[in-house]
């Protein structure tokens, strides 16, 4: 996708994952296959969900509004498993943790912190 190639290098970051939770396809795609949005979705909250003894974190979204940072991709703290898009180093780096395996709540975390200390910077797109 030309777009999202595009969004990558806006970053001048080699290190750059550009990760976010989508909003819904319906309504903000054109014809041609263009966003119809001028919203941005980014990740900017957590909060522990669940019931003692089985407590897990969750990352949130904050409402969608039109971003302060229009021109190029901004950071923000979490990783998200629905979207990631960086080079191909970063999958292998970085790559699910073989001792958690058939996680669902965690992987996020695990890889956003790990991907943060092997240098990678999350960005919102």
């Amino acid at each position: 996708d030309e777009s999202l190639l595009l969004q990558w290098r806006a970053t001048g970051n080699e290190m750059a994952v550009l990760s976010t939770y989508l909003t819904d396809v319906q309504n903000s795609i054109d014809a041609n296959g263009h966003s119809l949005r001028k919203t941005r979705p980014i990740m900017c909250n957590s909060a522990f969900e669940g019931r003692p003894p089985a407590r897990y974190l969750r990352h949130g979204a904050q409402p969608e509004e039109e971003p302060a940072i229009k021109d190029t991709p901004m950071l923000h703290p979490f990783w998200a498993a629905g979207f990631s898009f960086a080079r191909g180093h970063f999958a292998y780096r970085v790559p699910y943790d073989c001792c958690l395996p058939f996680v669902f709540m965690g992987e996020e975390i695990s890889i956003g912190i790990r991907a943060w200390t092997h240098g990678y910077d999350l960005y919102a797109v």
